[in-house]
């Protein structure tokens, strides 16, 4: 159940979707799409380890756990973010 929890609030997290937002648009910029790719997985590792610890300031086990189900929640994220835009795309 703890966990469950823990990806609703990440999911629902403002500040976290603007995190993966910008990391997700910045990829888009790179000259090179694998390049872009790289670096966006890059972002998604470093905004879940980095969240839990310096915006929330947990520490302990309840950090590591966060951070390890934060990639998932981050990867929901970019998801999400990337069929919207393709959905403007196709109907704009």
């Amino acid at each position: 159940m703890l966990l469950i929890a823990i990806v609703i609030a990440q999911l629902l997290d403002p500040l976290r979707i603007l995190f993966v937002g910008v990391a997700y648009f910045v990829s888009r910029l790179a000259t090179r799409p694998d390049l872009g790719w790289l670096g966006l997985v890059a972002a998604i590792v470093a905004i879940a380890a980095g969240y839990p610890f310096l915006i929330l300031g947990q520490s302990g086990d309840i950090a590591w756990t966060t951070a390890a189900v934060g990639v998932i929640s981050n990867a929901l994220i970019t998801l999400v973010l990337a069929g919207l835009l393709r959905l403007r795309r196709r109907f704009a």
